[in-house]
């Protein structure tokens, strides 16, 4: 079989590594192991499952940072994959994670404009009711929320972050993909200016094979360009070592900078 363009080459490829890696997913490299565990709950707009973990020693007398991870395209990450890969640092460093089952994450096969618009306005129903049920359950800073997405849970990342800038204090996009018509067509606003953001991506892309062939990071620094002539000013971007690794300790860092003072 014969493959005859560049855009067919990378289709295949993308296909192909989708199929290997969809059989085990995108592996978690650090422990998992905490003293309690995550749990699902529904999310009472769309009856969405949603994952949070809370730390062991959470007690409602002050008010605790909260993030909400996006996952990946299915067969490589989930919400309960996004809940485990952080929990560990939740647990040490102090904050609640949530992490919603979302339509939109799909960064491998091609999805129309159309389609891509319907999940990410239900995605952000899913996400926004999530967080509504979690914050009458527990004590949440709302001064202190981040959104970070990884790899195709930028797509929904990008959306909901922007239109809804009230409810995010940072936005963190781990290798994530980014489509540019979508973000173009989402409101700037004084508020949106405010977030922090950090855009980093790998130095080789999704793995070796694509070494040359980094699509993540071109989507990566046209979002960075876009957002800055926007005046987005408290905004960075990175190339990281590795493949298309979850790196949530870059994201915590990056975070944690900008937490405030416990009130």
């Amino acid at each position: 079989m014969r493959i005859r363009t560049l855009k067919t080459r990378l289709l295949f490829i993308s296909v192909l590594t989708f199929l290997s890696v969809s059989l085990t997913g995108c592996p978690i490299w650090h422990s998992t192991d905490t003293p309690v565990d995550e749990f699902a709950l529904t999310e009472p707009a769309t009856k969405s499952k949603f994952y949070l973990y809370v730390p062991s020693d959470y007690e409602p007398t002050r008010k605790w940072p909260l993030v909400v991870t996006l996952h990946g395209t299915p067969g490589y990450d989930n919400a309960s994959r996004q809940a485990k890969e952080w929990k560990i640092f939740a647990e040490e460093h102090g904050f609640i994670v949530l992490a919603p089952k979302l339509t939109s994450a799909q960064g491998v096969l091609p999805v129309s404009h159309s389609s891509r618009m319907k999940q990410l306005a239900t995605d952000e129903k899913r996400v926004l009711s999530a967080m509504a049920e979690t914050k009458k359950r527990y004590s949440i800073d709302e001064r202190n929320v981040m959104i970070s997405g990884y790899s195709a849970g930028g797509f929904s990342m990008y959306y909901i972050a922007m239109r809804n800038p009230n409810k995010f204090s940072t936005m963190v996009a781990r290798l994530c993909n980014c489509n540019m018509k979508v973000l173009k067509a989402l409101p700037v606003s004084s508020a949106s200016r405010k977030i922090h953001m950090l855009i980093f991506f790998s130095k080789t892309g999704i793995n070796p094979i694509y070494s040359k062939h980094n699509p993540i990071g071109w989507q990566s620094w046209a979002a960075f360009e876009y957002l800055r002539r926007q005046d987005h000013r408290s905004i960075e971007i990175d190339a990281v070592e590795g493949g298309h690794h979850r790196h949530p300790e870059v994201a915590y860092a990056f975070w944690r900078k900008y937490w405030p003072k416990q009130q």
